[in-house]
């Protein structure tokens, strides 16, 4: 018997997100609660940053935008920025 396999994680609901911020260097922000974040892309904390990576690459070849995804620690949770390069 095999044990159910959980669904590939995914980042395209971040192609919709309408709620970016433009920074000083004219890159695009949004910082999401890293539970809200995973729970969005259906991923985990032990792979989310793998799977983001491969997509990130899928995103650059077919759109020509580049993502970039930094987990930051704060004294009492953690949150995810993405930044939009267009």
């Amino acid at each position: 018997m095999h044990a159910p396999t959980r669904p590939p994680a995914d980042y395209d609901w971040l192609l919709d997100w309408t709620d970016w911020v433009t920074r000083n260097d004219h890159r695009l922000e949004a910082v999401f609660v890293l539970d809200t974040f995973l729970q969005r892309s259906r991923a985990t904390e032990a792979t989310w940053a793998l799977d983001f990576l491969s997509w990130k690459c899928e995103r650059l070849a077919s759109d020509g935008c580049w993502y970039e995804a930094r987990l930051e620690h704060l004294h009492d949770r953690s949150h995810v920025r993405v930044l939009l390069d267009r």
